[in-house]
């Protein structure tokens, strides 16, 4: 009796199992897949709703406009993704890696790696996805079978698709100043904008320092860091990116805006002039010269109190306006407040200038018009 009991017993299981909603939504093909378990909990929070039928296709490309509507709901975002590609191109590997790296913040501003060797043979350092995928790999969040290339222009398949976006979807990231490191290198407090933020630091812990994946112990209180943590409250990836003007700025603007400064002053000023200005010596300038700059200035950008210091030689003035600008300008561009950047800029003031001045330098030494004026 007992026996017939448990037969009747494990017969209802079964039929209780099969006729669940999870059994039935199930796809048809992904029994055997490697991303089998990506794809069911994608599929269970609703991510591929009203895009696949029985079968979900794991070996097979992805169109774009499905892409973006998946990483739009596996994010959480308010609208999908836009990608530079139409509608029924397939998704490739370096869209893929690109895609989920922005939206988890990773890029040449939050991570350095001036100094890492490539581990693909395919994605050399100056490769548009090089950064995305050597941080991707270092995170674990590629597939296990990628090793010494990437292939960033093949097709992604739906599963690699899956297998990212459910990994790294619930991830969260924060960029702050570390107030306080463990003894043991086990757990560090951010001060972050919405607070101190403990995060416990394990092997797994992808630490970037100097441009190189380096050790927890490398951390110290006082460094600005980005970081990725999951629910638990463990750093994914603790980076400190490397700080200056580079870093801190966008240094494709910075380098235009050079360009138009020289320029200017190129058309104004006569090669005396130029050196005198190079030299620090703005007195030389005749008013009629200081009014032109002054107006050619305004219009390229400059505030009018800034062209103000700037002839009038008040050093320490255009030295708190362009701290205060850059500031502004960089803790908008890294989401970041204002005060870490600012605090970082004073560490590295004299850098900055240096850096400013030689890059302004090198484009009105080597202009044309100079060198024909002589």
């Amino acid at each position: 009796m007992l026996r017939k009991l448990r037969f009747l017993a494990l017969i209802a299981i079964l039929i209780f199992v099969q006729a669940s909603p999870m059994a039935l939504a199930a796809y048809t093909d992904i029994s055997t897949n490697w991303a089998k378990a990506a794809i069911s909990g994608l599929e269970e929070r609703g991510v591929f709703a009203g895009m696949f039928e029985d079968e979900y296709g794991p070996h097979q490309p992805l169109e774009a406009e499905l892409f973006c509507l998946m990483v739009q709901r596996a994010f959480g975002l308010e609208e999908p993704v836009s990608l530079a590609l139409d509608e029924d191109e397939f998704v490739t590997r370096g869209v893929l890696a690109s895609t989920v790296a922005e939206l988890l913040g990773i890029g040449p501003e939050t991570v350095s790696l001036a100094s890492s060797y490539p581990s693909f043979e395919d994605v050399a350092p100056d490769h548009p996805v090089y950064l995305q995928a050597e941080v991707l790999r270092s995170l674990g969040a590629l597939p296990t079978y990628i090793h010494n290339r990437f292939e960033p222009d093949r097709p992604a398949t739906r599963a690699e698709v899956a297998h990212l976006l459910s990994k790294v979807s619930a991830w969260s990231r924060l960029s702050g100043e570390i107030s306080e490191v463990a003894e043991d290198a086990a757990q560090i407090m951010v001060q972050a904008e919405t607070g101190l933020v403990p995060l416990s630091l394990t092997t797994r812990t992808a630490v970037y320092s100097r441009g190189e994946l380096a050790s927890p112990h490398s951390l110290e209180a006082g460094d600005v860091v980005f970081a990725l943590y999951n629910d638990a409250g463990e750093a994914l990836l603790v980076s400190k990116p490397q700080r200056g003007l580079a870093a801190l700025v966008d240094t494709d603007a910075l380098m235009a805006f050079l360009n138009k400064s020289a320029q200017v002053l190129n058309d104004v000023l006569t090669p005396e002039q130029v050196s005198a200005v190079l030299n620090g010596d703005w007195q030389t300038l005749s008013d009629e010269v200081r009014y032109e700059l002054h107006q050619r200035l305004v219009d390229l950008g400059v505030s009018p109190w800034e062209v103000d210091a700037l002839l009038e030689q008040d050093w320490p003035a255009v030295q708190e306006i362009a701290k205060d600008r850059l500031a502004a300008e960089a803790a908008e561009y890294l989401n970041i407040s204002p005060e870490l950047v600012f605090a970082a800029i004073n560490r590295n003031w004299d850098r900055l200038v240096e850096y400013a001045q030689v890059e302004l330098a090198q484009r009105l030494l080597t202009s044309s018009w100079l060198k024909s004026s002589n």
